[in-house]
């Protein structure tokens, strides 16, 4: 048994294609009170009316603890292999004393 009445699909192809913000809009709604964002996603999908993704947000490529450690060796000019010990502090507390060395 279906959670979705014929004129709730009706909307739904009316709204086609879906994206989320779609989606969130029609489930505050009071004819989709009964269901979902997601399930209005899926069932859009079951229907084959089109779902636009929302594309995802890049990720950062941050440094490693051992390039943060030999850019803060190079900052105060030491070897470092004198500074082997830093490499198990946190990356934050070692971004932060380079940025504050520079």
């Amino acid at each position: 048994m279906s959670n979705y009445t014929p004129a709730m699909i009706a909307k739904l192809q009316d709204a086609a294609p879906l994206n989320l913000a779609k989606a969130k809009a029609l489930a505050s709604t009071s004819d989709f009170a009964s269901v979902s964002y997601r399930s209005i996603i899926s069932k859009a999908k079951h229907l084959d009316l089109g779902y636009d993704l929302t594309p995802k947000a890049a990720k950062k490529i941050s440094a490693s603890k051992a390039d943060t450690v030999n850019a803060i060796a190079k900052a105060i000019n030491v070897d470092a292999d004198a500074l082997d010990g830093l490499a198990l502090a946190k990356a934050s507390a070692l971004n932060n004393l380079l940025m504050n060395l520079s």
